[in-house]
């Protein structure tokens, strides 16, 4: 797992050559995006600090068990939050990536990106989506008028 919220620590990753160069350039144009998107134009580097930030999921990170992250295990971790919205992202060489935000509450938004096919089975059928399309991840429900 690691934890995004300035442009400096994309460059220690591309140092460290741990994460596919495809998938670093798709977290620093979001990143780049949400800096983009300050109304507040700051004086010193971008930081995610207060208002969520970005983390990169691994293979054999326990998505279910995301505590640090406000995703607990006794409601599922990752899989058991409400995403705002999930995309699937094509990141070239036939890769690709999940984008899933979670608001947490008005000025709160945490996003995680992870490789498709880097975790389990059940991770694979929870973003059921073709690339590129932004939908929920859960099939809606029907209401019951009682």
């Amino acid at each position: 797992m690691r934890i995004i919220k300035t442009q400096q620590d994309l460059v220690v990753l591309r140092l460290a050559v741990t994460l596919p160069v495809e998938l670093l350039l798709q977290v620093e144009e979001y990143l780049l995006q949400l800096r983009d998107e300050q109304k507040e134009k700051e004086a010193t580097e971008f930081r995610l600090v207060g208002r969520g930030y970005i983390v990169v999921l691994e293979a054999g990170d326990n998505i279910r068990e995301l505590g640090n992250m406000g995703l607990d295990h006794e409601n599922g971790g990752l899989l058991g939050s409400h995403p705002e919205y999930v995309e699937i992202l094509d990141v070239g060489d036939g890769l690709q990536t999940y984008k899933v935000a979670i608001l947490y509450d008005n000025d709160y938004l945490m996003t995680f990106f992870t490789q498709a096919g880097a975790h389990d089975e059940e991770v694979e059928k929870y973003i059921p989506l073709a690339p590129g399309q932004v939908n929920p991840p859960f099939p809606l429900l029907p209401i019951h008028n009682s």
